[in-house]
């Protein structure tokens, strides 16, 4: 069993972190998806995660493109639910269930790792 020898500390940490931030990012997206349903909110939250989604794709980091890039395409699909409702509702959902499903993953390989570090 694998999980039961102690785990390097930089390994921990990056579960962790992968953990709580895939899991808030879920939540978020869900949250995004509620707001974007609403007739003007929406259009406005939009256009403002494609503005930001460009200001990242100026960034010099390469995480800062990427981060850039996915703000963007959230933003994108959220001004393209004026048009599609049902597809966009089902991509934000979807996607928000697949982070929070990645993150507590990460958090039980976290948590596994603590335990066999005591």
């Amino acid at each position: 069993m694998s999980y039961e020898y102690p785990v390097d500390p930089a390994t921990l940490r990056a579960k962790g972190t992968k953990g709580v931030i895939s899991t808030g990012a879920g939540v978020g997206l869900w949250i995004v998806n509620a707001l974007v349903g609403l007739p003007v909110v929406g259009w406005v939250i939009s256009g403002g995660l494609v503005f930001l989604g460009i200001m990242g794709l100026v960034g010099r980091e390469r995480t800062d493109k990427t981060t850039g890039a996915i703000m963007m395409g959230a933003g994108g699909l959220g001004l393209a639910s004026i048009f599609l409702k049902g597809l966009t509702s089902f991509l934000f959902g979807f996607g928000g269930f697949a982070l929070v499903a990645y993150g507590v993953w990460n958090l039980i390989q976290f948590a596994r790792g603590l335990k066999s570090r005591s």
